[in-house]
């Protein structure tokens, strides 16, 4: 997949005004290379969500695109800040390698049941970092149909939450 080529640029008055100029100029940056990459799987899956909306209504770290089998097909850099695992460790993998002892059988038994029943939802569980830090994570995914409303991917918008 192939995304536009994008510079980073910004007036260089002072340092600091700078530094933040270009920290928001990169969040941007990382924003619009990951809906384009995802409006290139829409195009390539005939996706009837509409990506654009998602992105303007909600506040993530992560996204995990899985098949409908909840293996994971893509990450965005976000997920390898929050987690520790870099995208190519965890493509093919279910997103279930990020639990352990902590994560709650009953919010687990909850995803899948919801998975299942094809709609939207919101949890929250304990997911394992790389090195092995437990941390807080909300859980928002949403089925992904094709045009003919079959389910054939879901996409998880991840953040961290206080513990």
């Amino acid at each position: 997949m192939k995304t536009k080529e994008r510079f980073l640029r910004g007036p260089l008055l002072c340092w600091d005004i700078y530094a933040m100029y270009l920290t928001e100029q990169t969040t941007n940056f990382n924003r619009e290379t990951e809906l384009d990459t995802l409006k290139a799987f829409k195009e390539k899956f005939n996706w009837s969500l509409n990506i654009e909306k998602l992105f303007t209504d909600k506040d993530f770290e992560a996204l995990i695109l899985t098949d409908n089998n909840q293996h994971i097909q893509w990450v965005n850099k976000g997920f390898t800040k929050m987690t520790g695992y870099p995208a190519n460790y965890a493509k093919g993998k279910k997103p279930n390698f990020l639990q352990g002892e902590g994560s709650s059988e009953q919010t687990k038994r909850s995803i899948r049941k919801n998975l299942n029943n094809g709609k939207q939802f919101k949890e929250q569980i304990i997911n394992y970092k790389k090195d092995g830090t437990p941390y807080n994570c909300e859980i928002e995914i949403f089925p992904i149909k094709d045009n003919n409303d079959k389910t054939i991917h879901h996409l998880a918008i991840e953040k961290e939450i206080g513990m």
